[in-house]
Formats: C-alpha cells, structure tokens, sequence
C-alpha cells in the first residue's frame, strides 16, 4: 500500500509539474483513479501529502483544488527558500572535499552546454539544476536541512511551470552557479553562503516581475 501511495504520489506531482493542472484548478480524482487503476484511498493519501507539501488544498465536501498562492506568498516563500540555501552555501564552503567540487563543476558544465533553441532545453536545465542543486546539499553534508530544502526546490519548480518557465533564468544561471562554485573552492563560506542565497533570489526576482506582469 505504501509503494502504491508513492507511486500515486509521483504521479500527480508529475502532472503538477507538466502544468496539466494549473493554478486553482480541480484534480479530478476520479479521472486519476481511471487512468491508474488506483483506488480512492491511495489517491486521497497521496492528495494529503501534496497538501502538507504546499501544492494542493482539500476542502472537506468540496474537493480537492491545485494552490492559488499570492504575490505575497510566493515572496515570502522564496526569502525563506533563499535563507536556507545561503546556509547550505555556507556549509558546503566548509566541508566539502575536491571530488565534490569536480562533481559541482561537471554539472554546471553541462548546464553550460545546453542549447538554448531546442526544444527540450527547459527540460534539460530542469533536470541539470536539481543535480547541481542536489550535488550541492550532499556537500554541506547536512540531512535534516537539506531533506527539508529539497522540498522546497520540489515547490519552487511547481511554481516556475505556474509562472514563467525554466528557460527564463537559463542563461544567468551558469555564471550564478560559477560564483558559487568559485566560494566554496576557496573555502569563502560567508561568500558561498551569499552567492547561494544571491542565485534563488535572482530566480525569485524574474518570477515575480513575471508574476507582476500577468496579474498587474
């Protein structure tokens, strides 16, 4: 049964991530349960954790809708998000090794190399960025904050495919990771912390003047 809620689980948050279900949308249980197989249980169980995570909000004898966040809230939400990948920057300054390193430099190459023209460049960055992201948080080598960040980059991506896009922040994001790069290689764990911190606000930044110009 649990397997079968993860599996659930992946499912929706892959649709959710697809942007089949936009802002404020219903998620049609009962379609989910025709296209998987899955029973009502696992399906509401699976909602459940969407909504503990941010991505969903059930209301009892209504249903179940996709998150409408305001302006404010996904502001707040990235001053929190930003914070906490400064102190990720600033560990990772601290205690990671010269392997680590030539991991972080690998990825942020390929991410350098993605051709903008293609169509399956967002796609590409997505995937690259959360393996740099999560190359990243193994350095700082601390489970209990970096399990916790890792859910908020799961919502920061929610809200990029809700909004403006992966390819909107793709060509600053090489030079954004470079900086951070660079910090850590030189043990600055101040700098890495600020450069960290610096590159989800930058983010943030283009998403609500996105945000801005869509809503007025």
């Amino acid at each position: 049964m649990a397997s079968k809620k993860n599996l659930i689980y992946e499912e929706i948050l892959g649709r959710l991530f697809e942007g089949r279900y936009r802002f404020g949308a219903p998620i049609p249980v009962k379609e989910i349960s025709e296209e998987t197989g899955a029973s009502r249980n696992p399906i509401m169980a699976a909602l459940y954790r969407l909504q503990d995570n941010g991505f969903v909000r059930i209301t009892a004898q209504v249903g179940c809708r996709v998150v409408e966040p305001t302006f404010d809230e996904i502001s707040d939400f990235y001053r929190m998000f930003a914070a906490t990948e400064g102190l990720i920057g600033e560990l990772a300054a601290e205690r990671a090794t010269p392997d680590d390193l030539a991991k972080l430099r690998a990825i942020n190459q390929q991410i350098a190399e993605i051709d903008n023209t293609k169509p399956d460049a967002a796609q590409l960055y997505q995937q690259l960025n959360v393996r740099f992201h999560k190359q990243l948080h193994a350095m700082a080598r601390s489970p209990i904050v970096c399990s916790r960040q890792l859910a908020n980059f799961e919502l920061s991506d929610f809200y990029l495919v809700q909004t403006e896009g992966f390819k909107a922040h793709l060509g600053l994001v090489y030079e954004e990771h470079q900086e951070i790069i660079e910090a850590i290689a030189e043990h600055q764990c101040e700098k890495a912390g600020t450069q960290a911190k610096m590159h989800i606000d930058s983010v943030a930044r283009t998403l609500l003047e996105h945000l801005k110009l869509t809503t007025g």
